[in-house]
């Protein structure tokens, strides 16, 4: 009952009740709204002004870097502009009064379609080449972006401007919905994005790696910047978040991207011209190579010391001068020849960036030397036009060496046959020794003979004759092989049977080579023909068949038996493109080939040393016996017949050796069939 009659009359408790807690916790809230939007009204004005000092920061070492720049200047005025809406954002976060944040948009408000103007601006400076447009349409561009930005200010601090709100925690401008506020958010995007688009089409055109990363790096951060700034500024407010516009903020992410550039790849211009020219003339000066430069007009700009050395001509003569006007013409031997300008400026007149390439070339030296030179040529676009540099070596030395080389291996080469010819001689004075000994003995026969006959009696001598008959073939054929691989004749070009040359050097090789080898003949057909030189073809054979025989006896251990067949062998293949892969092969695909192939029961190779085996002067015989050349010849004289070689061994088990020439039929220059 109490109970029930104190909730039909308000008691102390009641009152107690209504007047206290509840007041209290309304009072509680609102002390807890309070304080959170004067935190964040405090930590927005500090990030503004942090915002603020990068601003101006950026904008004095944009404007000092290079200030007779336009771009360095429109850079600048970019963060000078970002400086200003820094410093509304931060008196407007941090205001209580809302009449102060109207009164900064009045004043401040400009900075933001001018930052959008600006952005545009410096994007045209930066990716298109203003020399190559109408100038009045470039002014009259830039006028219509500037002056669509003045009448943006004008909008949103007059008409569009309702009051501040509030909004976040701090007091924000109150813009008018509708067109216009469409029209300048439409505006501002499409501004930053085409300037985005114009620095992106300029970053991939460009080839030079520093100016290709700057760029990029602009691209990137003005990016993001946009893309921040226009959802938290824009879009959020069109969804009706409720979250603070930091446009501002984002914005000095850009500014960052901007100083990185600058600092780390030069961005606009990171010397000024004077700076720039001593720069280039240290470099110039202290290159290793020559350099010469031609100005858009044709005249020497830069003749450095390196060059002067090489040529023994002085830069005073040569700067100013037309490259066309200095085609010197030195006359060493009495032979006519152009000088290094004549010799490096007309064949590289149509050069391209894109095209640049080495060229030796030889001219005299003023003290009367030969000097042989390497240049590589190149354009470098200017505002008057193309300047044409050169950069050369001196590759004398280098040219010395490669001919010293080449004459050694002449040298080696002609020594290598004298090896072949030593062991053959020596074969052929022992095959002659027996030739001479069956004459003799057959001499004194009938010498016996007739002293034993009866006066005026004959006798028969037929037996002697034919021994001595059958010596003296035995001797010309000896020699005639002999001469075919000792002629020093120019390489012929002729169908040539190829099974003759092989039962040439197995004939003359059976007589020659150690009696512990034999030499084995098998599968020579008579209709292959090949076309080139008989008697190369047959060296290249008897190189092999010399090498086979080193290997089944000198190379052998004292402890193996020596000897054992070499085997000659000839049949038909057809190789195709895939197969013939890495052999330097000139012929078509698919056609027809002879194989030549050599075995031998030698001590074999491994992978390791088949590898290396036609490498010039390699090989693993001792110094007295082997040059190392052998089979490198081989290797030569099959791709001179548009062949090839290849090899099979195994330690222990033998080597064979196939050379590959092709067949008459589809290699005579005419193109007829050798029948």
């Amino acid at each position: 009952m109490v109970f029930t009659s104190m909730q039909r009359v308000p008691g102390i408790f009641n009152i107690i009740y209504y007047n206290f807690f509840v007041f209290q916790k309304s009072n509680e809230c609102s002390i807890v709204t309070h304080m959170q939007e004067s935190f964040a009204s405090f930590w927005l004005s500090r990030m503004a002004l942090v915002a603020l000092v990068v601003y101006v920061y950026s904008a004095i070492r944009l404007w000092r870097l290079a200030p007779g720049i336009l771009a360095n200047r429109l850079a600048a005025v970019l963060c000078l502009d970002l400086a200003v809406w820094a410093l509304q954002a931060a008196l407007s976060y941090a205001a209580d009064d809302p009449a102060v944040t109207v009164l900064l948009s009045k004043a401040m408000s400009w900075s933001w379609p001018f930052f959008a103007a600006i952005a545009f601006h410096l994007a045209l400076e930066l990716s298109i080449d203003w020399k190559k447009i109408n100038r009045a349409l470039q002014t009259g561009l830039v006028s219509a972006v500037y002056a669509t930005a003045l009448l943006f200010y004008y909008l949103l601090a007059g008409p569009l401007l309702q009051g501040a709100i509030r909004r976040a925690g701090y007091w924000s401008v109150d813009i008018a919905p509708g067109l216009g506020y469409s029209a300048f958010s439409a505006y501002y995007l499409i501004l930053n994005l085409t300037s985005i688009f114009l620095v992106t089409r300029a970053w991939h055109a460009s080839k030079a790696h520093r100016e290709r990363a700057r760029l990029a790096l602009i691209v990137v951060t003005h990016a993001i910047a946009l893309v921040g700034g226009f959802t938290t500024d824009t879009i959020l407010e069109v969804l009706s978040i409720d979250f603070p516009k930091v446009g501002v903020l984002w914005a000095s992410v850009w500014a960052v991207g901007l100083n990185i550039a600058m600092e780390r790849y030069g961005f606009l211009a990171p010397f000024s011209p004077r700076d720039t020219g001593l720069l280039m003339d240290g470099f110039v000066e202290r290159s290793m190579d020559g350099i010469v430069v031609g100005d858009a007009r044709g005249r020497v700009i830069y003749w450095n010391e390196p060059l002067e050395e090489m040529t023994g001509i002085p830069a005073e003569e040569v700067i100013g001068e037309s490259l066309g006007r200095l085609q010197e013409t030195l006359v060493p031997d009495g032979k006519p020849r152009t000088s290094i300008l004549d010799a490096v400026y007309h064949p590289m007149r149509k050069i391209t960036d894109a095209a640049t390439k080495l060229i030796e070339f030889e001219i005299q030296h003023r003290n009367g030397q030969t000097r042989w030179l390497q240049t590589s040529a190149f354009t470098i676009p200017s505002a008057e036009g193309d300047i044409l540099a050169f950069i050369m070596r001196d590759v004398t030395r280098e040219r010395l060496a490669t001919e010293e080389t080449l004459e050694k291996l002449r040298r080696q080469s002609h020594a290598q046959k004298m090896e072949a010819l030593g062991s053959l001689a020596g074969g052929i004075a022992h095959d002659f020794n027996n030739i001479l000994g069956g004459i003799v003995g057959a001499v004194s026969l009938m010498e016996a003979k007739s002293e034993d006959a009866s006066p005026g009696l004959p006798f028969d001598i037929s037996k002697e004759l034919a021994v001595i008959s059958k010596s003296v073939n035995r001797a010309a054929s000896s020699v005639r092989g002999l001469m075919s691989f000792t002629v020093n004749a120019p390489q012929k070009h002729e169908p040539f049977r190829l099974e003759e040359s092989v039962r040439r050097v197995a004939e003359l090789a059976s007589r020659t080579m150690d009696r512990s080898i034999t030499i084995v003949t098998s599968d020579l057909p008579q209709d292959a023909l090949v076309v080139g030189d008989a008697s190369r073809v047959e060296q290249l054979l008897l190189n092999l068949v010399i090498n086979a025989g080193h290997a089944m006896t000198i190379m052998k251990s004292s402890d193996e038996a020596r000897g054992g067949a070499i085997t000659l062998s000839l049949s038909r293949a057809t190789r195709d493109a895939e197969s013939n892969a890495g052999q330097s092969c000139s012929t078509p695909e698919s056609v027809p080939y002879w194989a030549l192939t050599v075995t031998d029961q030698g001590v074999g190779m491994d992978q390791k040393t088949l590898a290396r085996a036609f490498d010039p002067f390699f090989t693993t015989k001792d110094i007295e016996q082997g040059s190392g050349l052998g089979l490198s010849l081989v290797h030569l004289v099959a791709r001179q017949h548009d062949g090839f070689v290849e090899a099979e061994s195994c330690p222990g088990a033998g080597s064979t050796f196939t050379v590959y020439l092709p067949a008459a039929g589809c290699s005579l220059d005419d193109g007829q069939r050798v029948s």
